[in-house]
């Protein structure tokens, strides 16, 4: 598949990106995958489709200002395509990775709640050797 770079997605933690369709097809091929369906022109009929479905909502959209499409958006046009050619179990799997990585988003983020790390400079040692106080001595 060709790269385009007409589309810019607005990312969940706010950066923005291009659409990569290779990114988009191999969502669509691991959805698809599991459940079952092992065939790569699916995956390929089913990116296709979307973007083709992009593309009208672009030219309709072009005169109100630049288009942005959120996460949200493509995954519901994904799931859509998925539908209407007849996979909704991929469909339903696709939107179960989407709940799975959201979750793990979250985990991660809340993980470093809490920790505050403070650059104090670099930390001074006492000197060993001789004249350390922890020296043992018979007696």
């Amino acid at each position: 598949m060709k790269r385009r770079s007409e589309h810019l997605v607005k990312k969940r933690d706010g950066r923005m990106e291009f659409l990569r369709a290779t990114k988009l097809a191999r969502s669509v091929h691991l959805a698809l995958q599991s459940v079952g369906v092992d065939e790569d022109w699916r995956a390929l009929d089913v990116t296709t489709a979307v973007l083709a479905g992009l593309r009208s909502r672009r030219e309709q959209v072009l005169l109100e200002g630049a288009p942005v499409l959120s996460t949200i958006e493509l995954a519901s046009a994904v799931q859509g395509v998925l539908v209407a050619n007849g996979h909704a179990a991929a469909a339903v799997a696709f939107e179960a990775t989407q709940k799975d990585r959201a979750l793990r988003r979250a985990m991660l983020s809340s993980r470093g709640r809490g920790l505050s790390i403070v650059n104090e400079g670099p930390v001074s040692l006492p000197p060993i050797g001789p004249s350390s106080s922890n020296r043992l001595t018979k007696g």
